[in-house]
């Protein structure tokens, strides 16, 4: 008699651990379905600004690199084109070519450095635009700063260099100081853009 009386204790002692356990597991369930649904809701809230800003900040971006132009129209990137071409823009004026548009993501010494390059149907860079980066601050970080970045204006030439002392050459683009990793990728995301302009594009304008 005593020993089914400690069987029939064991099995209500393991059959609360089990309610408990489920009850548990249901609890976080519900947690874990809420805590999603909430995420979904404020992801699909935010996700019309935030392409809004983007689209906003592009435009933006395509309208500093060549000013003059009153229009912009995507076009498609060659097959052979170097892969850090992301997107080129067809820039007209009243209706005449003014140039190209051409984003470039090259990789900088914290990640991707996403850029617009502006070259205006004569060459050489009008001027370029960083759209986004995680550089170190206070160092690769002033890249899109007009002392590094506006280097890039009116820059008559085929091809880039960055030097470490003041430029020189109508080519040349002096380093952020401390940050000449950053430098030479934002150097050699213009430079493959004028790269493809020379080849892919120059004949068309």
């Amino acid at each position: 008699m005593a020993e089914n009386s400690s069987q029939t204790a064991g099995e209500i002692s393991g059959g609360e651990n089990f309610k408990k356990i489920a009850k548990l597991g249901i609890i976080l369930f519900t947690v874990t379905a809420i805590t999603g649904l909430i995420l979904g809701v404020v992801h699909e809230i935010t996700l019309v600004p935030i392409q809004q800003t983007q689209e906003r900040l592009k435009n933006e971006a395509l309208e500093g690199v060549l000013p003059d132009a009153d229009s912009f129209t995507p076009i498609d990137i060659a097959e052979n084109a170097d892969p850090v071409i992301t997107e080129i823009n067809e820039a007209k004026k009243g209706g005449e070519p003014a140039g190209y548009c051409i984003t470039v993501k090259s990789k900088g010494y914290g990640g991707p450095i996403e850029m617009v390059v502006g070259i205006p149907s004569t060459g050489g860079v009008r001027a370029i635009r960083i759209l986004g980066h995680t550089e170190t601050p206070g160092l690769g970080a002033k890249a899109p700063l007009p002392q590094f970045s506006g280097q890039f204006d009116n820059v008559n030439a085929d091809r880039l260099s960055v030097v470490k002392s003041a430029s020189a050459a109508p080519g040349d683009i002096q380093a952020i100081s401390g940050a000449t990793i950053t430098s030479n990728a934002v150097a050699d995301g213009v430079n493959v853009a004028l790269e493809y302009w020379s080849k892919e594009l120059k004949g068309g304008i």
